[in-house]
């Protein structure tokens, strides 16, 4: 396995999580990845990957895609060797690919060419990278120069503050610090993020959920994690991993368990999940 990675171009922290190169055979010949608070950029060196619809409909994507913020767990088939590299971006920085609005790609894995403008001038210059870290070079050069001159929204990140504070979001209240109305507030953010406030504040404590779930000893102490992560109580957490994961809790931790904790987002799966 090679694994590098990279942080944000310096000025874009707010736009980019992370950079990274990814070199390894595949667990299994299906993933089921969980919903995610960003947008992906992928640039695929091996052979094509599969997304697969909720009927078990396979779909080839391009080499280059987006994957935008998903409110419902994707269904992948990896090539049987894993190579790529890709950015990671923060909910308010679509805006470094593309000028179109965030719904453009929330929900769905679309080619990076409808949102990017050069996308594939990029991902032929990758495909000819000598290796892991003349490709994240070029990536790095690639986000750096698409950023020149990026602002970030204040109304989107005062919003995203919020959620990160306390993902049982006061819409109302976040909108009078960040001066604007209700209205305003979701327009700008689903704007930017193609999701609602609300609906990424449910995605985020998710995943800060399954995040937490990493460092606990087994089983977990349901009770005492649940609120921490902005859960009501246990029952709560059982719908909400019915909802983004298609599992129950004990069902997700058993699979988890097998695969370890680099499993927790992207489960390994032996066949494509009935309908």
């Amino acid at each position: 396995m090679i694994y590098e990675e990279r942080p944000a171009p310096a000025g874009l922290e707010a736009a980019v999580a992370r950079l990274w190169y990814l070199e390894m055979p595949r667990v299994r010949a299906f993933e089921k990845i969980l919903p995610l608070p960003y947008v992906h950029l992928i640039f695929n060196l091996s052979d094509p990957y599969l997304v697969h619809d909720r009927a078990g409909v396979a779909t080839q994507v391009d080499d280059a895609f987006v994957s935008g913020i998903q409110s419902e767990y994707l269904v992948i088939a990896s090539p049987p060797t894993i190579r790529h590299v890709g950015a990671e971006l923060r909910a308010g920085g679509l805006g470094l690919l593309t000028d179109a609005p965030g719904g453009s790609v929330a929900g769905a894995v679309v080619p990076a060419a409808t949102v990017m403008a050069g996308a594939g001038d990029l991902a032929r210059a990758l495909r000819a990278a000598a290796g892991p870290d003349q490709a994240l070079d070029l990536l790095t050069a690639a986000m750096a120069q698409r950023g020149a001159g990026w602002v970030a929204d204040p109304v989107v990140e005062a919003t995203l503050a919020a959620v990160h504070d306390d993902a049982r979001l006061q819409l109302g209240a976040t909108a009078a610090r960040a001066g604007v109305s209700h209205r305003t507030l979701v327009t700008r953010f689903r704007r930017a993020a193609g999701v609602t406030p609300r609906e990424y504040a449910q995605i985020w404590r998710f995943h800060r959920f399954v995040t937490a779930l990493q460092h606990q000893p087994l089983p977990p102490d349901w009770a005492a994690l649940a609120p921490e992560a902005g859960y009501y109580d246990q029952p709560h957490v059982v719908r909400a991993f019915r909802r983004f994961s298609g599992w129950t809790p004990t069902e997700y931790l058993r699979r988890v368990e097998a695969f370890g904790p680099d499993a927790a987002g992207f489960v390994p799966l032996d066949e494509v999940p009935g309908p």
